[in-house]
């Protein structure tokens, strides 16, 4: 049905990129609208449990102390997003390790098959 090792290989690459994604730098983005131009502005909060255990310094940085809330809340939205990815691929590699386990090896029998109606046309 599916090769079951890449299968397992490619959950746990999955489950690997989302506890990066933890302890990755939470940035906060903007795009402005002028008559004759289109501007993005990024600002970056710092890293994600810098900023939920306020360890971050809001006053060094003018866009950074105005836009606190956003990147607490963003920060926090990646928290949460990153854990219930982790717990969903936990339980879906659960779920295919113990169907790999249970599995039983069918072997193909066309082979046997054709010599058995073979015989049985030459009885006929």
């Amino acid at each position: 049905m599916f090769k079951s090792k890449y299968t397992i290989i490619g959950i746990l690459l999955l489950i690997l990129f989302s506890i990066t994604n933890i302890f990755s730098i939470v940035y906060i983005e903007f795009n402005s609208v002028s008559l004759y131009e289109l501007r993005e502005h990024r600002v970056e909060c710092g890293k994600l449990f810098d900023v939920l255990n306020n360890r971050i310094d809001f006053s060094a940085n003018q866009n950074l102390s105005m836009n606190r809330d956003l990147c607490r809340q963003k920060s926090l939205v990646t928290l949460v997003s990153s854990i219930t990815s982790i717990m969903f691929l936990s339980i879906v590699l659960f779920l295919i390790y113990v169907y790999i386990k249970n599995r039983k090896n069918v072997e193909d029998l066309s082979d046997l098959i054709l010599i058995l109606k073979k015989k049985n046309k030459k009885i006929l």
